[in-house]
């Protein structure tokens, strides 16, 4: 019986692909129903400006704490509310964002090599944080981490200025992208990448940010957005599985006193990121290997962490399982997606405990992640005629 990635295939390829359509659509139409805070309190709002004021006349003035590419779909998709209601809406746009997700992380496993390439993508839309994220909360996380796994794709295909353009997208449409930034820039380290095209990111945000400006929005709020989101709450720690739920739990009033000592872990971090894996082999599995510990790393060490900021690591551990087929890679699949349930749960029943024990499976699969890594590292090194990376290509296609 031939074996695969999940182990011997029962069923043939068509009807377990059927199979997976029938449990995302119970899962999805289970979690459908659910309303939460968040969009009563900020989503729904937002849609009904854009439906008060009309799709252009909306973006006149702020009206939201989100960027408005975000904003210019809501508007884009705005009159099918009379058909679906404003949370099926709201809903909608989100499983949208899911099936661009699906198809980014096909594109990179083709990419990468893996023959199984479509059955594994729609798994993504069954991990319990994006099934979640789109049919239950309704939120748009699916479609900054889209952006993030085609700029992972683009870095593995060697086209360093279509990886920067894919995270400028990311990045526009939510901070939370800035995660793969130690990625990103080891990338352009090892390809050599001109420093004159390092700001590409820099301007992709601000073509995304000029039809608003032209519509009236003031410049200076739309390049400030990101700065006040952080200000949001200022008791909160966090809820995500990472270092700061234990200090969220254990001690919330003190803790607020030492938030400074994350933002400077994380900047060390990424500068050892840089130096240990500088000589990383540039080969698809590393490479993904490398993206996933970025994007782990950095919301692991950073306070004010939401739950579903783990969402790209999610997808990215599964991408990496799909690829290495071993012990390792579903172990470290299985470590990411047990932290993330239990930030999950954690915030669905209002328990602070969960997310700090989820944080210690976080931790323990970065550290092991770091070691395979760096292993890899220290075995290239070691090899006769390993030097630099040739110079990068800079086409698009």
């Amino acid at each position: 019986m031939k074996s695969t990635a999940l182990g011997p295939n029962l069923l043939p390829q068509p009807s377990r692909l059927v199979l997976i359509a029938l449990l995302i659509a119970t899962t999805y139409g289970f979690l459908w129903p659910a309303i939460t805070g968040d969009m009563r309190d900020f989503l729904i709002p937002w849609l009904d400006t854009i439906l008060t004021r009309g799709q252009i006349g909306a973006f006149a003035e702020p009206f939201s704490n989100y960027t408005p590419p975000y904003l210019y779909l809501l508007a884009l998709i705005s009159p099918l509310s009379g058909v679906l209601g404003d949370i099926g809406l709201v809903k909608a746009l989100s499983v949208g964002g899911t099936l661009l997700l699906v198809l980014a992380v096909r594109h990179l496993l083709r990419v990468a090599g893996c023959g199984r390439n479509v059955e594994m993508a729609i798994w993504v839309a069954l991990l319990p944080s994006v099934a979640v994220n789109a049919a239950g909360f309704g939120q748009c996380d699916a479609i900054w981490s889209a952006a993030c796994v085609m700029a992972v794709a683009s870095a593995i295909s060697r086209k360093p200025v279509a990886m920067l353009l894919w995270f400028g997208v990311g990045f526009a449409f939510k901070a939370q992208a800035i995660f793969i930034a130690p990625f990103i820039a080891q990338r352009l380290l090892s390809e050599r990448m001109p420093a004159i095209l390092w700001p590409l990111p820099g301007l992709v945000y601000i073509g995304a940010m000029l039809p608003a400006a032209l519509a009236g929005w003031p410049i200076s709020d739309l390049f400030t957005i990101y700065l006040r989101q952080a200000e949001w709450n200022p008791e909160f720690i966090s809820n995500a599985a990472n270092l700061w739920a234990g200090v969220q739990y254990g001690a919330p009033t003190a803790g607020l006193a030492w938030l400074w000592l994350g933002f400077v872990a994380a900047a060390a971090a990424s500068v050892l990121f840089l130096i240990a894996f500088r000589k990383l082999d540039g080969s698809p599995t590393p490479l993904i290997g490398l993206a996933l510990l970025s994007a782990m790393l950095l919301p692991f060490l950073l306070p004010k962490m939401h739950e579903r900021f783990f969402f790209l690591a999610d997808v990215l551990a599964l991408i990496y399982a799909a690829l290495r087929r071993d012990r390792l890679g579903w172990s470290l699949f299985l470590l990411v997606e047990a932290a993330s349930a239990m930030a999950l749960m954690g915030v669905l029943f209002r328990l602070p405990l969960p997310p700090a024990i989820g944080g210690l499976l976080m931790l323990a699969a970065i550290l092991i992640l770091w070691r395979n890594l760096q292993m890899s590292t220290e075995v290239k090194s070691d090899r006769p005629g390993t030097g630099p990376l040739p110079l990068a290509r800079l086409d698009l296609a």
